[in-house]
């Protein structure tokens, strides 16, 4: 360690802390294991209340809150659509021109705050491509006395084509607290074009969540979207991880039943993946809960190229049980062909994401089931 001064948490604000989503029951699971204790399960529920007890050292606080800032600082995006009923307006001409987002948050003991006054521009001036840019600062406790705030981005876009019939909402973010201001803004903007009758006061808003799919089509869905990116800007290489389980609700056939006692989560990772009889072969695919997909992709953009492996992912499947979970896609590595390039990656990020917005739509449409 570099010798920092930390106010170590404890009690409820250690609580607090260890409940954050950027740490896992696995994190948590790692510095037990390294004291010597071991628990038959690791859920935070039985993990957490011996760490409240015994403390943090000083490098496991700093272990903790370096996985959280890496997993904070990775944009990911979460893709909504309504349907329009505004005919020609635009959407420009539609938004609040004083939105005032930190009254949106409405949190009176959180510790973070927008910072600036953000707002809605048109993206190369398409009053139908918009979007406002955000960051929050948070202050932090736990950290060192010299570094306690924490700036982090987000950005909420809308778009709709001359000819569709709905607005596309893509919601990107890094930290919860991103998340969580994203989703309100979204939800301010659907109130105000309502209000403006562009939209229907009865719409709701479309998410991708995981029990949109029979157990079959969602692999479908997932396998087009991360397989059928092959132009120039994002091209598919191979399939990596695969998470999934099998279904509980169903009698497994004979020949995969040993996955019904000892399987709960299983994590293929390799390569070819897509090839391996669990997703080759359809006669399992109504058996198996598919939650996650990790693909490698290349991709030239602009005056730069390289390679990423971007994940789509229900993560809130597993790590929360929510059968309602909403699909996340984030690119989790990222490395360029030149080592000269100067673009923040976090931007090139942003645009990889981008690639994927209008076919993910068009295949939620088609895989989900019916009446939805």
């Amino acid at each position: 360690m570099n010798n920092k001064k930390f106010l170590l948490p404890y009690g409820d604000g250690l609580r607090e802390f260890l409940s954050e989503p950027g740490i896992t029951k696995a994190d948590i699971k790692s510095i037990l294991r390294r004291r010597g204790v071991f628990f038959s399960s690791d859920e935070k529920t039985n993990t957490v209340p011996l760490i409240i007890k015994t403390g943090l050292s000083p490098f496991e606080l700093e272990e903790l809150q370096d996985k959280i800032k890496t997993k904070e600082d990775n944009p990911k995006v979460h893709t909504q659509s309504i349907p329009w009923s505004g005919g020609n307006r635009s959407l420009i001409d539609v938004m609040p021109a004083d939105l005032n987002v930190n009254e949106l948050i409405d949190q009176p003991f959180s510790n973070y705050k927008v910072i600036g006054a953000p707002n809605f521009r048109a993206v190369k001036g398409n009053p139908d491509h918009i979007e406002m840019d955000f960051k929050i600062e948070r202050y932090d406790l736990t950290k060192s006395w010299d570094k306690n705030t924490s700036q982090f981005s987000g950005k909420v876009t809308l778009k709709r084509g001359s000819s569709d019939i709905n607005v596309s909402m893509s919601l990107s973010h890094t930290a919860p607290e991103t998340k969580f201001v994203a989703n309100r803004i979204s939800k301010n903007v659907i109130r105000e074009m309502k209000d403006h009758g562009v939209i229907d006061k009865e719409a709701s808003v479309n998410k991708i969540r995981f029990n949109d799919f029979k157990n079959s089509d969602r692999i479908s869905f997932m396998q087009e979207l991360s397989q059928q990116q092959v132009d120039s800007k994002l091209y598919f290489k191979d399939t990596r991880d695969i998470g999934f389980r099998p279904d509980k609700t169903q009698t497994l056939p004979s020949d995969i039943s040993w996955m019904e006692e000892k399987i709960k989560n299983l994590i293929l990772q390799g390569s070819g993946l897509h090839t391996t009889f669990f997703v080759k072969d359809k006669k399992y695919h109504q058996y198996l809960e598919v939650y996650k997909i990790d693909a490698d992709y290349s991709f030239e953009l602009d005056d730069y190229s390289g390679v990423c492996r971007i994940s789509f992912d229900f993560n809130d499947f597993i790590a929360r049980e929510k059968t309602d979970a909403e699909l996340s896609i984030k690119v989790i590595n990222l490395s360029f062909d030149s080592k000269s390039v100067s673009v923040s990656s976090n931007k090139v990020k942003e645009k990889l994401l981008s690639q994927l917005e209008s076919g993910k739509l068009k295949l939620h449409e088609k895989y989900r089931k019916t009446g939805l």
